[in-house]
């Protein structure tokens, strides 16, 4: 069970530009409902209510003398982490003048950012950014990429186990059903103009789905209809992923002025977001076959990164007890901050305003004299190259020569980062493309 520290202050964090979004949001939110609502939720309750029972036996302990009083105290550690609550037990004498000596709840812990707190613990996922590893589970997703597909790795994630054939025939059929909007969805969506921006109508239409159905918001019935509720929750969780997909497709044929394509009942998850936003042969009607065993990899690959910045504004909600939906959007709202997977956005627009790879050296120079920043380079938590990265690698490079019309702009892009891999200034600062910017050369390529 690995402790996680919510990347709240990443030097260039994850996520997607906007239009993006259409397809890897989905891959990193799906899991967090369940992970939220029945697993992390709980350890915000006593146990009476649900909550999860007590630790395991201590690894060590954390031995302190506060100088101001000279007790001691002894705080336990469980996987290399300390409980904040414990450090309330240690107090200031009675006679101090500070008003801060003065809290009921004894000494905090200041830690502006969430540079160095563990708000959670998980068996979902293990990121170690020092060998440059990750697992799902017990599985490195070295094993899971071009062997297992997203409903095999988002049944894993959610459900704790890859899930047999007649399992995974279940998940999908049930997905493909789910993927039917509510008539107030598309007028919501229809309702904005073409060039709004792909995630303030992903945010509305989610929230028309949700009204759709208010008897699953714990708000309107007036009590707690989640915990200890896992059927209402698994059924939630297909409802949500299906309709976070449609409500994606939705939103993106609303900005490129097209008609949305109903699911196929007999389709993939990934077949039916690709359909439904289009993106079919002439002659079988069906997304290319080659496009779509790409996206299998990348979205294994996206499934999950631990604590982010986006799934801690998830769990902040979730622990108000509130909808699965609402939870999402809150968690949707904040990776698009550009400090989070806005910052992918503001990097195509850099590589836009460069235009040419001759042009390169001159940003290069003035990221160096700090006249502006890279973004998409860096990661708060790698300090090696991120596995992900030599994968889509490889999937870019099967892609590049199949996108006639984005191809200086992707020349241009290789050019910075062969630059900057290159380059001491970056190398010294271990700023390496970030696997979210390569992944959205994938989908510019598709």
């Amino acid at each position: 069970m690995a402790s996680l520290v919510p990347d709240f202050v990443m030097a260039s964090p994850e996520g997607s530009k906007p239009s993006d979004l259409v397809f890897s949001t989905c891959s990193e939110l799906v899991y967090r409902v369940k992970k939220r609502l029945s697993s992390v939720l709980p350890a915000y309750l006593p146990e009476s209510l649900g909550g999860i029972p007590a630790p395991p036996t201590p690894s060590g302990f954390l031995n302190i003398t506060d100088s101001r009083t000279g007790d001691h105290y002894e705080i336990p550690i469980r996987h290399n982490a300390v409980e904040a609550t414990h450090f309330k037990q240690i107090r200031a004498r009675a006679d101090s003048k500070a008003k801060t000596d003065k809290v009921e709840g004894g000494l905090r812990l200041l830690d502006p950012g969430y540079q160095n707190t563990a708000v959670a613990s998980s068996e979902v996922t293990f990121v170690d950014g020092t060998e440059g590893s990750i697992h799902y589970r017990q599985y490195d997703i070295s094993e899971l990429v071009g062997t297992k597909q997203f409903e095999d790795v988002t049944y894993l994630l959610i459900w704790g186990k890859l899930p047999s054939p007649e399992e995974k025939d279940m998940f999908r059929k049930q997905l493909a059903l789910a993927m039917d909007p509510p008539q107030m969805v598309s007028d919501v969506i229809h309702s904005f103009p073409s060039h709004t921006p792909v995630v303030t109508m992903m945010i509305a239409g989610l929230s028309a789905w949700a009204g759709s159905d208010p008897t699953v918001i714990p708000a309107y019935m007036g009590k707690n209809i989640y915990q200890g509720h896992l059927d209402l929750v698994d059924s939630q969780i297909i409802r949500l992923i299906s309709a976070l997909a449609t409500v994606i497709a939705l939103s993106y044929c609303r900005m490129k002025e097209k008609p949305f394509t109903p699911a196929d009942l007999n389709g993939s998850f990934i077949e039916n977001t690709l359909r439904m936003m289009g993106f079919v042969e002439e002659e079988t009607k069906r997304p290319n076959p080659k496009h779509v065993d790409c996206l299998e990899k990348l979205w294994v690959l996206y499934a999950d990164h631990e604590l982010t910045n986006s799934t801690a504004a998830f769990l902040h909600v979730a622990s108000t007890l509130a909808d699965p939906f609402s939870c999402t959007i809150a968690s949707i709202t904040a990776a698009y901050g550009p400090l989070h997977g806005g910052a992918i956005d503001t990097a195509f627009k850099v590589i836009q305003n460069v235009g040419k790879p001759e042009n390169v050296p001159q940003l290069i120079d003035d990221v160096k004299a700090k006249k502006c920043r890279l973004f998409g380079y860096g990661h708060r938590i790698y300090k090696t190259v991120d596995p992900r990265s030599v994968i889509i690698r490889e999937l870019l490079d099967e892609l590049k020569d199949d996108d006639a019309g984005h191809k200086e702009f992707l020349a241009t892009a290789l050019e910075i980062d062969r630059i900057a891999s290159e380059d001491q200034y970056f190398t010294s600062r271990h700023l390496k493309a970030n696997a979210d910017l390569y992944g959205s050369f994938v989908y510019m390529a598709l």
